[in-house]
């Protein structure tokens, strides 16, 4: 900003000098930056919380910098613009620090209306356009950058920092629950306000649980049923779908995973101890708070780019809850395909195979069926020939996802059959040596996956196992597993939330 433009009488634009400086050409630019270290708000500067004497010409200063931004603006009222300027805030306040940000302007300025203030009551009606009416979209200057595959450290370091905080400005008591999902999943929200929306409507469920099992005189057991903690979460994943985003979905599964199984299995813990034994825990309470998630958990939207190697170096030391309860995501897969999305959701599908127990069904059967297969091939060179032309047509009808054709030679050969014996054995020890509950399983899964090549029916058996559909090639297996078992790894831990929990509000 230029220091004359707001001091001197006189101001320069083009070689031009306007008479009256700023009182003549009161909007010209916007005061984006000042002399000092902060911003100043009620004659308090909001960073040192001490008193500024700024309106006689004290305390202001660049000896020290030009100090930061005391408004942000647009200058179209585009819903693009005003949600870019959102992100903005959002960005600002991750760098600086929200004790700097908290309560900046965001102005619109134009030429024919001036300046305008977007209130905070105009802010809440623009979230509800946004989870309610509009189309949601990611930043379009960087989601090219920041999808699977061709991820910009730079871009999706960005991405992290534009996340919308749904704890802030009183938006949890303005919106509902299923419209903050929206935002997350369709705008993108910050881990902490996500994971505290996720717990205010699984401990509802409960409330809601308890109070059904005292009018039918049964005995509470804890959270059998998140029924709306998971319409909510398909809520999320679905706006997820709309922007194509695979980084809010993958968060949206994460979280719900991390929330529903290991909230329920601490309240289930707690009520085992006696009937009050949830009085007095701080984090499994009614009350709308801000909790902070651990430390171990606290980088859950950039947890997934890690390299697929860590799947095999998660311990099974610490033993995870089950799986949450199921989410119905059929349609929401049979409406994308992304590689991404189809990996999150993908990856829903293997926990709800696990969760409800049909992949261990499913394995059994599998192993039986390529058994079967292999004592007929063992003393039919034609029965062998024909499984190749039936697996030949198959892919030609593209009913399983295969970069190449079977090999003609593979069948001919005893290849096929040295394969397919392997491939059973694996399945048949992934039975007798897993619990189908925890890591290990998907382990077991992964390993098999890292050493096909060019697999048909083993491919095909791996899809009906984990419940996915046909469009699910050996990297998409590979990636909803990683994911399916990164969810499971990180609910094994201990605590949620770390000890540091914000007061509630007095207005929720």
């Amino acid at each position: 900003m230029n220091h004359s433009y707001l001091y001197d009488d006189d101001y320069e634009i083009n070689g031009r000098l306007i008479k009256g400086g700023f009182n003549t050409l009161p909007y010209n630019e916007v005061f984006v930056r000042v002399g000092g270290k902060g911003r100043i708000a009620d004659g308090i500067e909001c960073g040192s919380e001490e008193a500024s004497y700024d309106f006689h010409g004290l305390g202001r200063s660049f000896d020290e910098g030009l100090g930061l931004p005391v408004a942000l603006f647009v200058r179209t009222l585009m819903f693009q613009d005003l949600i870019a300027l959102l992100r903005l805030r959002a960005r600002l306040s991750s760098i600086v620090g929200k004790h700097q940000v908290g309560g900046i302007p965001l102005l619109y300025i134009s030429p024919d209306r001036g300046t305008r203030v977007l209130t905070v009551e105009l802010q809440q009606k623009l979230l509800v356009i946004m989870s309610n009416s509009l189309n949601p979209f990611q930043n379009p200057h960087i989601k090219h950058k920041t999808k699977m595959g061709q991820m910009s450290d730079r871009h999706f370091q960005q991405k992290l920092e534009e996340l919308l905080d749904l704890d802030d400005d009183d938006v949890r008591n303005v919106l509902t629950a299923e419209e903050c999902a929206r935002i997350a999943g369709g705008f993108g929200a910050t881990d902490d306000s996500v994971a505290n929306l996720l717990m205010d409507v699984m401990l509802e469920d409960f409330e809601a649980e308890k109070n059904d099992c005292n009018n039918n005189g049964d005995f509470f057991v804890g959270g059998c049923n998140n029924q709306r903690l998971q319409r909510l979460v398909n809520e999320g994943l679905s706006a997820s779908v709309r922007a194509n985003d695979f980084n809010t979905s993958r968060q949206l599964l994460i979280l719900y995973t991390l929330i529903a199984s290991r909230g329920r299995y601490d309240r289930e813990k707690e009520v085992s101890v006696g009937e009050n034994g949830l009085q007095n825990n701080t984090l499994l309470t009614s009350k709308r708070c801000q909790r902070k998630l651990s430390k171990q958990i606290s980088s859950i939207s950039s947890c997934s780019r890690k390299s697929s190697h860590q799947l095999q170096k998660m311990s099974s030391a610490l033993s995870p809850p089950p799986p949450p309860p199921p989410l119905d995501t059929d349609r929401l897969r049979s409406a994308t395909n992304s590689d991404g999305l189809l990996a999150v959701l993908g990856a829903a599908e293997v926990l709800k195979s696990i969760q409800t127990g049909a992949a261990k069904k499913r394995t059994l059967e599998a192993a039986q069926s390529i058994e079967e297969w292999i004592e007929k091939s063992e003393n039919s060179v034609a029965y062998r020939l024909a499984s190749w032309r039936d697996l030949t047509a198959a892919q030609d009808d593209l009913k399983i996802n295969t970069e190449s054709h079977s090999n003609f030679m593979a069948f001919v050969s005893n290849k096929a059959i040295n394969n397919r014996k392997m491939f059973a054995e694996q399945l048949r020890f992934a039975v007798e040596n897993t619990t189908f509950e925890g890591i290990e399983f998907l382990k077991a899964i992964h390993a098999m996956v890292g050493k096909m090549h060019s697999p048909c029916l083993r491919l095909e058996l791996l899809q009906f196992i984990l419940g996915l559909d046909n469009r699910y090639s050996v990297a998409h297996v590979a990636r909803s597993v990683e994911l399916a078992a990164t969810c499971l790894n990180i609910s094994a831990t201990e605590e949620i939330f770390s000890n540091e929990i914000d007061e509630p509000n007095d207005n929720a």
